[in-house]
């Protein structure tokens, strides 16, 4: 692994845990919507960081979500309960973003919240693996 991609993969790693502080803030000031959008770009950018490491790149969000499911899901890197959070982030900043009478409520995201954060720090533990395995290879 190259020193560029391992300074990106840090990088989204550190915008992962920005933008997961950016939506409990939004969350405190009752802005719902942007919480919802701000927490899913958190794990987006969590999985940027793992993508990087394995010199994969898409241009749709569908192709991080499809890589995702085959490479950390599938191969047993990540509960499955992971998976259907990422799915759940995916799906509800769509209604937030697009939706003008969204179903989630400030319970929900509370969980969330809670839930994106065990998400980011389990990720964040499977990168560091990564790297460690990439150096002594």
């Amino acid at each position: 692994m190259n020193d560029e991609n391992l300074e990106l993969a840090k990088y989204w790693i550190e915008k992962a845990y920005r933008t997961l502080e950016t939506a409990k803030h939004d969350f405190r000031g009752n802005f719902l919507e942007s919480s919802l959008d701000r927490l899913y770009y958190a794990a987006f950018y969590m999985v940027l960081a793992y993508l990087t490491l394995e010199k994969e790149q898409f241009k749709k969000h569908s192709g991080v979500k499809s890589f995702f499911f085959k490479k950390i899901i599938k191969e047993g890197l990540l509960d499955k309960s992971y998976g259907k959070l990422y799915n759940k982030l995916y799906y509800l900043r769509e209604e937030a973003d697009y939706t003008p009478n969204p179903t989630f409520g400030k319970d929900e995201i509370e969980v969330l919240i809670k839930e994106a954060e065990d998400f980011l720090e389990k990720m964040e533990f499977i990168i560091k693996k990564r790297i460690e395995t990439s150096s002594n290879e």
